[in-house]
């Protein structure tokens, strides 16, 4: 394939200028044309010329004086008188010299093209998969295929858990539901490049960029019925789904349907005992507690998800994206428990005790939660040249209802064991009629955005190094987020809206390039500089400042220095998620060395505050053989945040020391309850250095 560069001929021919079409086998059998054309000439224009004369026989007569014979005239050629024409006897007639051939004449000019769906960036890919490499994974869609590929999406520069910036034919979409379920055989290649590629698409320096290059023409109708079965019994699963893709035209459509259920795995179908908790009275009911708990929770999950792509206004891709998803779970927590007491004179006890009763009678604790969610998306990209220009908006809806059994009411029953009722044996079987139902804790949640942002990039102006790329984006965020909850009788109501503003800058500033001649003894070198400022309705105006530069001082090897500031809200629904209190939640008390069961508060926390964070990377990217599939890569980074946002971790004495309120004990020190609810902490200090390697090799004989 031709290079996007300038090369140059001489030539005797009038100029000419060549642009190469994208069908590369056309170009080539023009320009070989060409050139054959050109090689040929020479003995063509030798074969026209009038051979010399003969020399003369030794026995021929001198011919008559008189006017030399003249050629025919070319009536296409008007006669011209030739210079000297009475020329001294005796001279040989000279032929007037061509210069023609050393005449250097105007360049012929070889202009190449871009690589179809080409991210618009002057940093090189770290890493690009072809057809082959991605067959290679065996995935069965996108959203398998980034999985697969993790490690080499995985950045280190951000919060945690960021989702790489995901592009489709180097364009921006507007949700990864346009594209999480094409099949990988729809796709050219992937492209994968780290974080400072996402400045230039309106995102901040925190996510790298993974494009999708699809096919020009695809079609598929494919089913699927799977089933899985645990070797060890006690978990099962089965789903369906239905796929119908049409790529053609320059636009597609899509449909996609799927739905799985599965069954749960139970503590007890892994032969998991659970030690007798440690109390000091008696613990009566506490065999075979592992059928009452589940490992893995019963699930159902309904997604249909819908694409449209459409090329409107004569070069505007326009993509109209729908979906809408159904999460259903159940869970077991165990057996609900309380603390009897026998008193003195019973029949089954006369001296008298207190005992921890498990009670295996009525409904065992349990957590169902269903989630309903919609997704309407709508992405436009379009060219203003030589500037792009692109549109993302979004609106999205989701309401969750989680109900869960806290326990049973056994008033009746303590009261029937204090009256010394010899047919209720505390230590025996309990009569289902002296326990009822406790009312549950339940929390329906509702939230609500709709966001959409506007972006242009294109160059400034012209420098000897090359163009001054900018990137501008506008956008907008509007959401509510409210929440209703029962708990323990107490009902509680939270509303919070937050409306947010953005505006963000890119400029990318060329300062060396091989390919101007332009200091080209230090390579390619640009400087980077972006700043971005949002205003959030409850936050106020947050800031983010990050410059860098990234250089290649040869082909093969590339270099990124960047470091940015920035301060981040938190989310709302670390402000204002429902408590939800969770009994049953085994975690391990380091304090007194035991596993406990305790309840777990979870929620959101309206005292948070905003972080403050700063990020210094150093990343190199090695190409060394270039008919190899091979590249090279590290990253070294260094990140400081105060006030960071997490949730509680692990109970440790040391945090227990430091946030007393949040851990409850018993009259006998035992653990009981924990609130797990996210806090500011004071710092937080991480440095990671990651390298690697990818290589790509053929295995046997290729098609």
């Amino acid at each position: 394939m031709i290079q996007p560069e300038f090369s140059k001929a001489r030539a005797a021919a009038r100029p000419l200028t060549i642009v190469t079409d994208k069908n590369c086998v056309k170009t080539r059998l023009l320009i070989a044309g060409l050139l054959a054309g050109a090689g040929a000439s020479p003995v063509i224009a030798q074969s026209q010329n009038v051979p010399p004369p003969a020399p003369p026989a030794a026995n021929a007569q001198p011919a008559p004086a008189g006017p030399a014979a003249q050629p025919p005239a070319n009536p296409a050629t008007p006669p011209t008188a030739a210079p000297n024409a009475a020329a001294a006897p005796g001279a040989a007639a000279t032929p007037a010299e061509d210069n023609s051939d050393e005449s250097e004449g105007p360049d012929i000019v070889v202009t190449g093209q871009r690589e179809r769906g080409a991210v618009q960036s002057d940093i090189p890919a770290e890493n690009q998969l072809n057809r082959r490499d991605i067959r290679a994974y065996g995935a069965s869609s996108i959203s398998d295929l980034l999985d697969a590929i993790a490690p080499q999406t995985r950045s280190t520069r951000g919060r945690g858990g960021e989702f790489p910036v995901i592009l489709l034919n180097g364009r921006r979409i507007s949700s990864f539901a346009e594209i999480r379920d094409i099949p990988p055989e729809a796709i050219d290649r992937v492209d994968i490049f780290p974080e400072e590629v996402a400045l230039k698409y309106g995102y901040r320096a925190d996510q790298r960029v993974v494009n999708f290059v699809l096919r020009r023409r695809f079609r598929a109708v494919t089913t699927e019925l799977n089933s899985t079965l645990a070797t060890e019994g006690g978990r099962g699963s089965i789903g369906t789904e239905f796929d119908l893709l049409r790529i053609q035209n320059g636009g597609r459509f899509q449909l996609h349907t799927e739905y799985q259920h599965a069954t749960p795995l139970l503590e007890s179908e892994r032969n998991i005992v659970e030690a007798a908790p440690q109390a000091s009275f008696p613990v009566v009911g506490a065999t075979d507690l592992g059928q009452f708990r589940t490992l893995l929770p019963t699930t159902d999950a309904l997604t249909i998800n819908t694409n449209v792509n459409r090329t409107i206004f004569g070069n505007v891709s326009a993509t109209l994206n729908g979906q809408f998803q159904y999460n259903g779970s159940e869970s077991l927590l165990g057996l609900p428990s309380t603390v009897l007491t026998v008193p003195v004179g019973s029949p089954f006890s006369p001296a008298g005790t207190s005992i921890l009763r498990f009670i295996d009678v009525g409904e065992p604790l349990s957590r169902r939660t269903d989630t309903q969610t919609g997704h309407v998306g709508l992405s436009l990209n379009g060219d203003l040249l030589p500037w792009r220009w692109s549109f993302t908006g979004n609106w999205d809806r989701s309401s969750s209802l989680i109900r869960t059994i806290t326990g049973l009411d056994t008033s009746a029953l303590q009261a029937s064991i204090l009256a010394r009722d010899p047919r209720v044996d505390p230590f025996g079987t309990l009569s289902s009629v002296l326990v009822s139902g406790r009312p549950g804790d339940r929390a329906n949640t509702h939230s609500q955005s709709f966001n959409g942002d506007l972006l242009f990039s294109g160059p400034l102006l012209q420098l000897p190094g090359g163009k001054v790329q900018a990137s501008l984006k506008s956008g907008f965020n509007f959401a509510d987020f409210s929440s209703h909850t029962l708990r323990s009788g107490l009902i509680q109501d939270r509303a919070l809206s937050r409306d947010q503003y953005s505006g963000q800058a890119n400029i990318d500033i060329p300062i060396a390039s091989r390919r101007n001649n332009f200091l080209a003894a230090i390579g390619n070198l640009s400087a980077n500089f972006n700043f971005e400022a949002e205003h959030l309705s409850d936050f106020g105006t947050l800031t983010t400042l990050g410059y860098g530069l990234n250089w290649s001082p040869i082909e093969q090897v590339s270099l990124i220095a960047s470091t940015t500031r920035e301060h981040g809200a938190p989310s709302m629904q670390q402000l204002g998620d429902p408590l939800l209190s969770t009994p049953g939640v085994r975690v391990f008390d380091f304090v007194r060395q035991e596993t406990v069961d305790i309840t777990q508060i979870t929620g959101g926390n309206p005292a948070l505050i905003s972080d403050n964070r700063r990020v210094y990377k150093l990343g190199a990217t090695i190409k060394p053989i270039a008919t190899k599939d091979l590249s090279i890569s590290a990253n070294f980074t260094s990140s400081r945040i105060l006030n960071p946002i997490a949730g509680f971790p692990t109970a440790t004495p040391e945090l227990e020391a430091a946030f007393p309120s949040r851990f409850v004990r018993d009259a006998q020190g035992r653990l009981v309850s924990i609130d797990a609810r996210p806090v500011n902490f004071a710092r937080s200090d991480q440095e990671d250095f990651r390298w690697g390697f990818n290589l790509g090799l053929p295995i046997g004989p290729q098609p």
